[in-house]
């Protein structure tokens, strides 16, 4: 299991059982309301719109019958989030404070809790620059199964704001940080031949666009919301030479070359995020999936991985390893950090937020 509901302001699921899986059987005499989620994580994107004079409601929840139940998620303009739950008798309140970011900005927020070990963590990751900032917390509250169904239905006990795309929650603390990669199924070319990427494993090699094969050092693997931000998007055959349609994550950067990146960047190729193309008909979203599994490649320095004749980049980690805190959240955490490469650059020139809408615009044409 692991995402058991998500709601936006069109659709919303609940299974405890897992999103996709067939739901539990009812028993006689049971009454999975009065379950606990022991452990679990509450996920949010939405935009920053937070003001001086206005603090941001994200998300409110308020239930009094058997006993009051109460969940605030809040954003302050100067860049602080806090997560308040009150059930009956009992409270909690955690804050990470945060580099306030531009009006407009879209972010995920998560709360994670895990009830038996008593830890959990509040995280705030920027979508557009990739940027994270994540704290751990003491003795959060699990969240009780009757309250995660009821904010997943977003009724009248739910405020779910104008701006947040969706809300989710799954029954596992869930990474946070990095980028996403491509989707189960998506080939990627090894010295052997083109091998799915959800078959590669720690050791193999994969074929790069200027290393030649190189080992994997990870390989990343997240179940998410096919949601907002995370929704993803279909590259079509024939387009970039394919023979077949590719799944990737929106912020996944593809190599792109030609006439207009040299006269317009100076580069003759540059790294491109996939959802820069959405509008063209290169790229489309791809609907109606509930949850999507995403793979990342990692190697000992950021490359571009051939996928049938598309080339996009592998695993960029930065210096991430030099912060074990920081590590820990994301989906390299049972990794040694020893073990963890440094990213002193990317594989190709990476465009600013500028240059890459103009050289979308012109690619759109």
């Amino acid at each position: 299991m692991s995402w058991i509901g998500m709601t936006d302001h069109q659709r919303s699921f609940f299974n405890p059982a897992g999103l996709g899986e067939p739901a539990l059987a009812k028993t006689a005499g049971a009454s999975p309301p009065n379950d606990i989620l022991a452990t679990g994580t509450m996920m949010v994107e939405t935009q920053f719109i937070a003001t001086p004079d206005n603090e941001q409601a994200v998300l409110r929840y308020h239930r009094v019958k058997d006993w009051v139940r109460e969940l605030a998620v809040t954003l302050t303009a100067n860049g602080r989030l806090r997560v308040a739950f009150r059930q009956g008798g009992a409270g909690f309140e955690a804050t990470l404070d945060f580099p306030a970011p531009e009006r407009d900005t879209k972010m995920w927020v998560y709360y994670s809790w895990n009830g038996p070990e008593r830890w959990g963590r509040l995280a705030v990751k920027l979508v557009d620059t990739g940027q994270f900032h994540v704290i751990r917390i003491h003795a959060p509250l699990p969240m009780p199964m009757l309250d995660a169904l009821t904010i997943m239905r977003n009724g009248r006990a739910t405020q779910l704001a104008p701006e947040t795309a969706f809300v989710a929650i799954s029954d596992a603390v869930e990474p946070v940080g990095l980028s996403a990669g491509v989707a189960t199924g998506t080939p990627v070319e090894t010295p052997s031949g083109a091998v799915r990427v959800e078959k590669l494993r720690l050791g193999d090699h994969v074929m790069t666009a200027t290393s030649g094969a190189q080992p994997i050092r990870w390989i990343s693997r997240r179940t998410v919301p096919a949601l907002g931000a995370f929704r993803p998007v279909r590259l079509r055959a024939p387009y970039f030479g394919l023979t077949e349609d590719i799944l990737i994550a929106p912020d996944h950067r593809i190599r792109v070359d030609g006439a207009d990146t040299e006269y317009m960047l100076g580069a003759d190729e540059v790294l491109l995020e996939a959802r820069r193309l959405l509008g063209s008909r290169v790229i489309a979203e791809e609907t109606g999936m509930k949850t999507v599994t995403y793979h990342h490649v990692l190697l000992d320095r950021h490359e571009c991985l051939l996928h049938d004749t598309l080339w996009s980049e592998s695993l960029y980690v930065g210096q991430i390893a030099a912060d074990r805190h920081r590590l820990n959240a994301t989906a390299l955490a049972q990794m040694p950090a020893s073990a963890v490469p440094t990213h002193r650059g990317f594989a190709r020139y990476r465009p600013s937020d500028v240059e890459a809408r103009s050289l979308a615009a012109v690619l759109h044409r």
